[in-house]
């Protein structure tokens, strides 16, 4: 059941404020509180090194151990999104030593490094690929493999791996603890680092502009002094513009990439450059100290995470974070003060084995989780065996409404949504006309109708007057139309695509308002990315998108990208596209956020560092950061141009 009285108030705001939606209060888990959906029963039987969330929802958890949840696994295993074993991935006798890295593909393989020069049976010096269901793939591999051990890989957006550790030779090449290779497993020759890094590479990150910063235990990069890290360029040469100087002085164990650029590092260290730092730093993106920040844990960082909004996650050997007790986990502000919001209670204590207990690998989840492996037999005082889920407090993306003007073929009015996640959510959708009358809209759509479509285009549900069916279920949730021509339905849908179509009964037009409700608040499956395609006209009839942020959490905010498509429209098979779109972002009192006109004006490069930049140069594109509440899109013709456009919100990583 939402809360009625909240939702109340969104037809109201929908057409004063443009689309302002106010979230149904829930029950949302505190940040740093023991994600109970997710028991393995009862772990590892040993260290986990790595934990790799997929976008499903299951974990690949990999490291030292023989056993996961009772039942053999060879230092790899999956678990599924509600912790048991998933028995669908099966390594065989798996490795024979140690895996200290993986990273998954694209496409659902799984390139794994270690100690190890066997798999399954086959000859894999150091490195190998899995396939999704475990199996080794013969695809991927050279006769030499890696004289010694690795310890990081990281994947390029190309498919090319970059691999670090404490290594001379890759399939007999020289390589300095570090190389890349090729997506099939050999050895990238455009890429030759020379001497490179003096010590072992222990951490990789790739920035969104294809630079590699890397953090290990050297104090020099082909003979130039980088304590602990450094950045190279794509070929493999220093980056000069990044200088570290004599650094932590090595020992590094982590590293993490904030939105605007700066670098955080993890470790075993006192200082960076000369000033006291302990464990803990971040540079600005020239390799100098951010002098503002400052935490003070007891003990090493061993993994950090960095959230969208700026929070930083951490774990290692600690107990203490400023004076306050965090054992081994912490959240940071921005500014590296103690996040108190996030409360782990005792946090991760005991042992399995004679190795002191420690979070050795963090990850964050796409619904607002983080996973957690290490060496541990407890989180908060609950059996968990080296592997646990906490929540992460991070905002979500609920509701949209879109307003335009609907007309017949491709200028209906189209609302979508993504659902990402392990389980099914529930939505409610709204198609309203003949009720925006009341709030000074002059030509409403009298009788519009709905229709629910998969990703594949085919009819889910429909419904053109709400109380022809689920008049009851409607009703519960306080969301029911104001008018009975008005439509609605509700769908309990698994995860992907789909897409709400507002047309006028027999071919009728009129300015309508299309809404999707996240109305079951499941924490195991969320909204992440909604968009509304319509007809942009001038005046009243520009569209208006409205998205809304949610969170119970104080201080949390999502980062958000919000597009305005035209051009690119015609590739798929529209007529008559909005050519040169503009897009204004608003808060929920209406006031100017951001304006874009072509994206490649400002935030070019962290727009298209996402993945997600428009394809045409005439588009628009906004990211922000925005704090839990309503806000609004409008898309608007450059010059009073009209044409069919479509306005996107993405919940960035």
């Amino acid at each position: 059941m939402v809360n009625r009285v909240q939702y109340g108030r969104l037809l109201c705001l929908a057409t004063f404020a443009l689309l302002a939606i106010w979230p149904a209060e829930a029950a949302i888990p505190a940040p740093g509180q023991l994600d109970v959906g997710f028991a393995p029963n009862p772990g590892t039987s040993d260290t986990i090194n790595i934990v790799v969330p997929q976008p499903d929802g299951k974990v690949i958890a990999a490291g030292r151990f023989t056993a996961a949840n009772g039942v053999s696994r060879n230092r790899i295993a999956r678990f599924n999104s509600d912790g048991s074993l998933d028995s669908s991935f099966d390594p065989g006798i798996g490795p024979n030593g140690d895996i200290f890295a993986a990273i998954l593909q694209p496409d659902g393989r799984i390139v794994v490094a270690g100690g190890f020069t066997m798999f399954s049976g086959f000859t894999r010096n150091r490195i190998a690929r899995l396939n999704a269901d475990g199996s080794v793939d013969p695809t991927f591999g050279f006769s030499e493999g890696i004289n010694n051990t690795p310890l990081a890989l990281a994947l390029q957006r190309d498919g090319r791996i970059i691999i670090g550790g404490q290594f001379s030779q890759v399939d007999l090449v020289q390589r300095f603890n570090l190389a890349r290779l090729n997506s099939d497993g050999t050895v990238d020759l455009t890429f030759d680092p020379g001497n490179g890094p003096n010590g072992d590479v222990n951490a990789i990150a790739i920035q969104p502009d294809g630079r590699i910063v890397i953090g290990g235990t050297f104090i020099a990069y082909n003979g130039f002094a980088r304590g602990g890290a450094a950045r190279v360029l794509s070929d493999g040469s220093l980056d000069p513009t990044f200088d570290s100087g004599v650094g932590t002085g090595g020992n590094v164990f982590a590293l993490a990439l904030q939105a605007n650029g700066q670098i955080v590092i993890g470790g075993r260290f006192v200082q960076y450059a000369g000033a006291n730092r302990s464990f803990i730093a971040r540079v600005n993106t020239d390799g100098s100290l951010d002098f503002g920040f400052n935490p003070m844990p007891n003990n090493w960082v061993q993994a950090v995470a960095a959230q969208p909004d700026g929070h930083l996650i951490m774990g290692g050997f600690f107990t203490d974070v400023n004076g306050l007790t965090r054992n081994r986990i912490a959240r940071l502000n921005v500014d590296g003060t103690l996040d108190p919001a996030f409360d782990p209670g005792s946090g991760f204590t005991g042992s399995l084995t004679n190795d002191a207990t420690q979070v050795r690998s963090l990850a964050l989840q796409r619904v607002g989780r983080i996973v957690v492996g290490g060496i541990f037999t407890s989180c908060n005082g609950v059996n968990r065996a080296n592997i646990a889920r906490l929540f992460a407090g991070a905002d979500a993306l609920q509701n949209i409404s879109a307003r335009a003007h609907v007309f017949t073929g491709e200028r209906v009015l189209i609302g979508g949504f993504i659902i990402d996640g392990a389980q099914n959510k529930t939505v409610l959708l709204r198609g309203i006309g003949p009720s925006l009358a009341s709030f000074g809209i002059m030509m409403p759509l009298a009788d519009p109708v709905l229709e629910l479509h998969g990703h594949s285009g085919a009819l889910i549900s429909s419904n053109d007057n709400w109380q022809d069916t689920q008049r009851s279920q409607i009703l519960n949730t306080g969301l029911a139309p104001a008018n009975n021509l008005e439509s609605a339905l509700i769908a309990t849908l698994a995860p992907g695509a789909y897409t709400a179509i507002v047309r006028g009964k027999n071919m009728t037009t009129g300015t309508a308002l299309v809404e999707i409700y996240d109305i079951d608040q499941n924490a195991n499956a969320e909204i992440t990315n909604l968009s509304a395609r319509g007809f942009v006209g001038t005046g009243d009839d520009v569209m208006i998108g409205g998205g809304v942020v949610v969170s119970g959490n104080t201080g949390s905010a999502a980062r958000v990208l919000v597009r305005a498509i035209g051009p690119s429209l015609a590739t798929m098979g529209v007529v008559s596209p909005l050519l040169d779109p503009t897009l204004s972002l608003r808060d929920g009192n209406g006031n100017v956020i951001a304006t874009n006109d072509n994206w490649k004006d400002s935030q070019q490069l962290e727009i298209a560092g996402t993945g997600l930049a428009p394809s045409d140069d005439n588009e628009s594109a906004i990211i922000a950061l925005l704090s839990p509440g309503s806000y609004t899109a409008i898309v608007a013709g450059k010059q009073a141009t009209t044409g069919v456009g479509l306005v996107e919100f993405y919940n960035l990583p």
